[in-house]
């Protein structure tokens, strides 16, 4: 049976859990600049720099089997229509932190949002 001491400690301990895992999502893993890039059957199309400055635009990229068009905002990124069967990638909504990726596979784009200070190793998790 739990005490009130050992129900205690777990409470503090998920409540410390939450504010770590919520520090992260607000703040990001990397600071730096950001920027997408845009990525079309496995060669760097173009690469956008991302920010409070950075531009806001509508970009037509040309897929394998048709064309995409991307909308910036600023500071994230969003498929806005595309020339697949699915339109898998217009449902995926916004990208805006480094780590996150908007990829159509039919039309073989993949637009990666990238930090200048995120480290390009494997680390012994991922390997």
């Amino acid at each position: 049976m739990l005490k009130r001491g050992d129900k205690i400690l777990i409470a503090s301990i998920l409540l410390f859990a939450v504010a770590i895992f919520t520090g992260f999502q607000i703040y990001g893993f990397s600071g730096g600049r950001t920027y997408a890039v845009i990525e079309v059957d496995g060669r760097q199309y173009q690469k956008i720099s991302l920010g409070s400055d950075g531009p806001k635009l509508q970009l037509k990229v040309p897929g394998v089997q048709g064309e995409l068009i991307l909308e910036i905002d600023r500071d994230r990124v969003r498929v806005v229509s595309a020339d697949c069967p699915d339109k898998d990638c217009v449902r995926q909504g916004w990208a805006s932190r480094p780590g996150q990726m908007l990829v159509c596979l039919p039309n073989r784009v993949v637009v990666k949002i990238e930090s200048d200070r995120s480290s390009g190793e494997l680390d012994g998790v991922s390997f």
